[in-house]
């Protein structure tokens, strides 16, 4: 299990998927194969986590091919995989991009549904695609770096979601079911950025870090978990702060530039603006 959150290449904060840690491998292929489970973190839809689909942190688990392109053994993986599960084929629904890959898939009785725009691209490196489904959850992929690789992948936590046979992503033992959403989440997120050395501060990675404990501050509910402890009274002491200066100054925020705030008590333009909105 690779539990590195921090990408090889400055496209993004975080590793957001299994490929990415193996990208110049596509580029170069030598016919080789590997797979992996992957620390992934993503924060695209920060706002959507706590609906039970949406996760920041999650694992990929991948298998790939750097050269081969062979669907059929392709298929044949995830096939083994969805038997082995003891997972009806007949529950899952396959969004390919090409007919003739379709029809591999019926013939093991999936159930097929085209998508002609079911392609994937990360900015250089694209491919044709199909997403796997049981009922409206996505559970894995199957795309084609650069129309000569494979890349087979599917999310953990949504594949124990559906052995579970739950209604929630984070209503399965990987979580903590007692906390509020939010914090189940960012509680798993927040462990996996200080094991990589990414701590609460006020920039990059650590803005981050720093924005999941501020979400959960209003959901802990007198839990704090002990080897996060220091992290978040930290923040809490910081925004009891935030909010004192907000109230003791709010009658003259117009006097001077919103940097001045932020450069002397920490306030940002929107903290100021959402305070203000309340008067």
């Amino acid at each position: 299990m690779n539990r590195n959150l921090i990408p090889p290449d400055d496209t993004t904060l975080f590793t957001c998927s299994g490929m990415q840690m193996v990208k110049p491998r596509f580029s170069n292929p030598d016919l080789s194969r590997y797979s992996s489970v992957q620390s992934c973190l993503r924060t695209n839809d920060l706002d959507l986590v706590g609906d039970g689909t949406h996760l920041t942190y999650f694992e990929m688990v991948g298998s790939f091919s750097f050269g081969n392109n062979d669907y059929h053994m392709s298929i044949d993986m995830w096939h083994s995989i969805v038997s082995e599960l003891d997972i009806p084929v007949t529950h899952v629904n396959v969004h390919p991009t090409q007919h003739e890959h379709g029809h591999l898939w019926s013939k093991l009785g999936y159930v097929v549904k085209y998508d002609e725009e079911c392609t994937w691209s990360d900015g250089s490196i694209g491919g044709y695609c199909c997403e796997l489904f049981v009922g409206d959850l996505e559970i894995g992929n199957l795309v084609n770096p650069l129309g000569h690789s494979i890349d087979v992948g599917f999310g953990l936590e949504r594949m124990v979601q559906v052995l579970e046979g739950k209604s929630r992503v984070d209503d399965t033992t990987l979580f903590d079911t007692k906390q509020h959403p939010i914090v189940r989440d960012h509680v798993r997120s927040v462990h996996r950025l200080v094991d990589n050395g990414v701590f609460p501060g006020n920039k990059g990675r650590q803005s981050v870090c720093k924005s999941l404990i501020r979400r959960m501050l209003p959901h802990l509910n007198g839990y704090v978990p002990t080897d996060l402890r220091h992290f978040i009274e930290h923040e809490q002491e910081s925004v009891l702060k935030k909010r004192h200066h907000l109230e003791r100054y709010r009658d003259v925020f117009h006097t001077k530039p919103w940097e001045y705030w932020h450069e002397t008590y920490g306030l940002t333009r929107d903290e100021i603006e959402t305070f203000l909105s309340g008067f």
